[in-house]
């Protein structure tokens, strides 16, 4: 009986910070700032400085926040590995997760290039026309996404149907690579947003109360939204 009441005031007590806690989740383009002008790096930094966070939570994994500026340019967005020399009087907290055969270790030099198997099977599939006909539905929603992505404000972004379009392809793609060689994939991309999510609930734990810009990639934005949800934290637009 002791140990249900702690564990109950505990799960209070949780609860209670999340929702004395403010998150500004922002989703991010990475490359696509290079040529959206009206949602570009500037635009990025403006957004948060306006904000003025007491943590910023980016996508970059928590080993290797604090690596130096070349380990980061080769295995993160610009804007992420960036935030620390925008904002060095902010804390940066990373919750990023690439892998399990990565975690606790450095990202090799030309992992990327030559020994990640997910990006081996994306450009497998990718020239894969046996899947050409098979994945067209799936493409029409990433189509529909770049049109919003390539010239929308934030504001823009946010209010959207961006989220539903992300959902909506990812869901596509689960069902048509599903039995296939190339199944892993979408195990990888689901994983990848569980663990996210989990490293972003230690860093809520370790920030009770306080006032989070959370950056993430476009498409893991609605996953990471619909947690914070459930999780009571107070979510204000960044706009």
């Amino acid at each position: 009986m002791n140990k249900l009441f702690i564990l109950a005031v505990a799960f209070f007590i949780q609860a209670t910070a999340f929702s004395q806690t403010t998150v500004y989740l922002i989703p991010a383009l990475h490359g696509m700032h290079k040529t959206n002008v009206r949602y570009n790096y500037d635009s990025v930094r403006a957004t948060i400085q306006r904000i003025n966070p007491e943590v910023i939570a980016v996508e970059i994994r928590n080993e290797d926040i604090t690596s130096d500026t070349s380990y980061l340019k080769q295995n993160y967005p610009y804007e992420m590995w960036m935030m620390r020399y925008w904002f060095p009087t902010t804390p940066i907290e990373g919750f990023d997760w690439l892998g399990a055969e990565l975690e606790g270790q450095p990202i090799p030099n030309r992992y990327w290039q030559d020994r990640s198997r997910i990006k081996a099977l994306q450009k497998l599939l990718s020239l894969d026309t046996s899947y050409s006909k098979k994945l067209a539905g799936c493409q029409l929603y990433t189509d529909q996404r770049l049109a919003i992505m390539s010239n929308s404000t934030l504001k823009g972004l946010l209010q959207s149907n961006d989220d539903i379009l992300i959902k909506a392809y990812y869901d596509c793609l689960t069902q048509s690579l599903r039995g296939s060689e190339y199944e892993e994939l979408t195990t990888f991309y689901d994983t990848r947003n569980r663990q996210m999510i989990q490293r972003l609930q230690a860093i809520l734990a370790l920030h009770p109360g306080k006032r989070i810009v959370v950056i993430t990639g476009d498409d893991h934005a609605p996953y990471l939204r619909a947690f914070l949800t459930k999780q009571g934290v107070r979510i204000t637009q960044p706009y």
